[in-house]
């Protein structure tokens, strides 16, 4: 569980990205669109400019020649040039500060250098001329710097631009203030120029920073909300988890506690069985007058050595019921000697005999009570398995051992296969093919093998089972 909502956050993490990536190029392409609407909207309006200058100004200023108002070679390019009077217009809004915007009219071979333009800009006015589209719009780079340009084409919109653009009907002073006037070789309506308007792209997505720092503030609050909801979930869950494992440890002691209760009378019922011998022969003794004092001393000694094996039998129990207060090391040799020992009456009685081949007393540093635990499910699990494959020569095999420097413990008996169809789930809880069995113990072990930093394994071996501990 604890993987699993780490895989969760991490999912959610990475799905967090993929929003914020795709909700920062939502903006950057919202912010590229308004842009692209302003620059049309400004070119439109230098265009506006312009064909105002040709259909109005210029007409106006020819009559007023004509009326003898102005004189006839009059040329001023603050009244008759659009190119300059658009410039002019856009020299006053950049020292006003009022635009972050470059502006620019391209031509071929123009009369003011300014307007000549570079490989890039030519390659594009070509491209108007052959219609190729009616506006154009990319984002570029020069300096190693983005720009967002648009440009659009300048159509020669009144026969007053081939009067101006050509040397024989060119006004005498337009004459002597450029000197050379190239001819147009054009018709009206013809793309005759092109104005661009190139801005840098970080100040376009400075027009939504506000907005996308908005955005991003509260898709953050809500992914970090939703974080919150399915940590509270998973705390839940693992703190019911706990509960159940502690109730399903609570069922596992005390199903041990009955099997070791059953284990004490079975150790105890021999020595039980001496005492009561030495007092009858106390008592034959006694009757027929032949009670000595060295007979007496005798058969208390006999009587307390069975006594004291009764108290340290006891001593055994309690010291594997005591909770675990603090790790400790503990040889592989202590651990399953312990194990056998506290089983060793059920494994008698049953007649199951149990060899031990220590290889390698690796020492380990944890909880000893709780190996010893596993051991001795993992043995009454292959003593309720010889109960009903009832083998003659029933044996229980532990081996401890190092495998590439790897600790190993295994535990392998002769009591049959289990059916591989259900192998997988002999560490389910509440599992089991017995009626007399309550299918914690294997699921127990597995529980705390892992909490133990080790792995549990189960696999058929050739006559039976083989148990796996991998520390």
């Amino acid at each position: 569980m604890k993987y699993s909502f780490k895989i969760i956050v991490a999912l959610f993490v990475v799905m967090y990205s993929i929003i914020t990536l795709l909700f920062f190029n939502f903006y950057r392409e919202l912010a590229m669109k308004d842009a692209r609407q302003e620059a049309i909207f400004i070119l439109d309006t230098m265009n506006a400019i312009r064909d105002y200058v040709s259909v109005v100004q210029r007409p106006l200023i020819d009559e007023l020649k004509e009326k003898k108002m102005l004189a006839e070679d009059f040329f001023d390019p603050r009244l008759l040039s659009s190119s300059y009077i658009t410039r002019e217009i856009y020299n006053i809004q950049r020292a006003k500060k009022n635009i972050n915007y470059d502006y620019k009219l391209i031509a071929t071979n123009p009369l003011n250098p300014e307007h000549e333009g570079n490989s890039f800009e030519n390659e594009i006015l070509d491209d108007f001329k052959e219609g190729k589209y009616q506006e154009y719009s990319q984002i570029i780079k020069e300096n190693n710097k983005p720009y967002f340009f648009v440009g659009l084409p300048i159509h020669n919109s009144h026969p007053s631009c081939l009067q101006c653009h050509t040397t024989n009907s060119a006004p005498k002073r337009m004459v002597e203030q450029y000197h050379t006037i190239p001819d147009f070789q054009s018709k009206v309506g013809d793309v005759i120029a092109m104005i661009s308007f190139k801005i840098p792209v970080y100040s376009i997505l400075t027009y939504h920073v506000k907005e996308f720092i908005v955005g991003g503030f509260v898709m953050f609050i809500v992914f970090v909300i939703f974080i919150l909801f399915i940590y509270k979930i998973y705390k839940n869950e693992l703190r019911l988890k706990e509960k159940t494992n502690m109730l399903m440890m609570s069922q596992n002691r005390l199903a041990s506690m009955g099997e070791m209760i059953g284990n004490i009378s079975h150790q105890w019922r021999q020595p039980l069985a001496q005492v009561g011998a030495i007092l009858i022969n106390l008592e034959l003794h006694s009757d027929q007058d032949k009670l000595t004092k060295e007979k007496v001393t005798k058969k208390i000694a006999e009587a307390n050595a069975q006594l004291a094996f009764m108290s340290n039998t006891i001593d055994d129990f309690k010291n594997f019921f005591l909770p675990n207060k603090a790790k400790k090391e503990f040889s592989a040799q202590e651990v399953i000697f312990q194990a056998k020992k506290l089983l060793s009456a059920s494994l008698e009685k049953y007649a199951i005999d149990v060899s031990i081949d220590i290889q390698n007393n690796f020492i380990r540093s944890g909880y000893a009570n709780e190996i010893v635990q596993v051991l001795i499910n993992i043995m009454n699990n292959a003593k309720e398995a010889f109960m009903t494959h009832h083998s003659k020569d029933k044996q229980i095999k532990i081996t401890a051992f190092l495998q590439n420097g790897v600790p190993i413990m295994t535990l392998e008996n002769n009591a049959g296969h289990i059916d591989p169809a259900i192998i997988e789930k002999v560490f389910d809880p509440y599992f089991t093919t017995k009626e007399s069995s309550s299918g914690l113990g294997l699921y127990m072990s597995q529980m705390i093998i892992e909490k133990s930093g080790a792995t549990l394994r189960v696999e058929n071996s050739d006559e039976g089972v083989i148990f796996t501990i991998i520390f």
